[in-house]
């Protein structure tokens, strides 16, 4: 267990998506295809619906809203998803999206009662990307973003 203290830490899932919408929204102009271009523009909706569902737990703590924060070059990840196939960068992706999970699990396991169901629903969130770069490394595609899409309020068209 970390010495993370709540509430403290919820500014943490906040910034996690905020760096998510700069990963992908750095990443959707530089797809190769339709379908690619449809799953990171999925997974950025993902990311923006997810930052805005948080911002009253936010609020409710006394946190700022504040987007500003430190963010490594996004043009670091743009010239490594250039440089791969689509697997190998999801691939390469996994293992950072599992750490953002077990982070989000231990905040869930330190929170209130009363904010669980928003800590839970990041955990799923996670889970849903996780399930979707791991299904996509592996070449097993035709399902992938399904867990994505059912938490979107506002889903993309293919």
């Amino acid at each position: 267990m970390s010495s993370r203290t709540y509430p403290a830490c919820v500014r943490e899932l906040y910034e996690s998506e905020i760096f998510g919408e700069a990963f992908l929204g750095a990443l959707v102009s530089s797809t190769r295809n339709e379908r690619e271009a449809y799953h990171i523009g999925s997974v950025l909706q993902l990311e923006t619906e997810t930052k805005a569902r948080l911002r009253p737990l936010l609020m409710k703590h006394g946190l700022t809203l504040d987007e500003s924060m430190e963010l490594p070059p996004m043009s670091d990840f743009v010239t490594a998803f250039r440089a791969v196939s689509w697997a190998d960068f999801m691939k390469a992706n996994v293992p950072a999206i599992q750490t953002y999970l077990t982070s989000f699990e231990e905040i869930v396991a330190i929170g209130p009662e009363q904010d669980r169901e928003v800590l839970q629903s990041m955990v799923a969130h996670e889970s849903a990307i996780l399930k979707w770069a791991t299904l996509e490394s592996e070449g097993e595609n035709t399902h992938s973003l399904d867990d994505v899409i059912a938490q979107l309020e506002w889903p993309l068209k293919p």
